[in-house]
C-alpha cells in the first residue's frame, strides 16, 4: 500500500468513528459490532502501509550512505591514463587502481587484483585490463 492508500484508509477509519460517535441508539449490537470491524480492517490496513514505509524509508537511507561513500571516493580519486587511484595528500596516485567497469556500471568501487601475465582482473566483473599501473601504497615505506 502506498501513501496515498495508507491516507485513505485514515480517512475511512476516522468517518466510521465518527459515525459511530454519532450512532443512533436504535442501531442493533450487530451493526455496531460490523462498524467497528470495518474500523479495525482499516487500522490494520493503515499499520502495514506505516511499516512498508518504514522499511523503505530504511532503504532509502542505505542507498543514499551508499552514494555519499561513492561521492567521497569520487572526489578523493586522481585519474592516471584512464584508470582512477586513491591519493596522497598532495593529489599524487597511490596504489592499485580501480575497476572503469564496475564505476561506470554500478557507481562501485572495486580495486582490481594482479593476475600473471601483466593483467590486472576486477574481482567484481572478472574484467582483465593490460597495462595497469601500481603505486606505492605508504611513503614511509621508501
Amino acid at each position: 500500500m502506498d501513501w496515498a492508500g495508507a491516507l485513505s484508509a485514515v480517512a475511512t477509519a476516522v468517518g466510521i468513528a465518527k459515525d459511530l460517535r454519532e450512532i443512533d441508539q436504535s442501531l442493533d449490537n450487530a451493526g455496531m459490532k460490523a462498524r467497528l470491524a470495518d474500523v479495525i480492517s482499516n487500522l490494520a490496513d493503515v499499520r502495514m502501509a506505516l511499516v512498508d514505509a518504514r522499511d523503505e524509508a530504511i532503504e532509502k537511507d542505505r542507498e543514499i550512505d551508499r552514494l555519499r561513500e561513492a561521492f567521497y571516493w569520487r572526489g578523493n580519486l586522481v585519474e592516471v591514463n584512464g584508470f582512477k587511484y586513491e591519493s596522497f595528500e598532495d593529489g599524487s596516485p597511490r596504489g592499485s587502481a580501480f575497476c572503469p567497469r564496475c564505476e561506470q556500471n554500478a557507481g562501485r568501487f572495486y580495486r582490481m587484483g594482479f593476475v600473471v601475465g601483466g593483467a590486472h582482473k576486477c574481482p567484481e566483473c572478472k574484467t582483465d585490463y593490460m597495462r595497469v599501473r601500481e603505486f606505492i601504497w605508504d611513503r614511509k615505506l621508501i
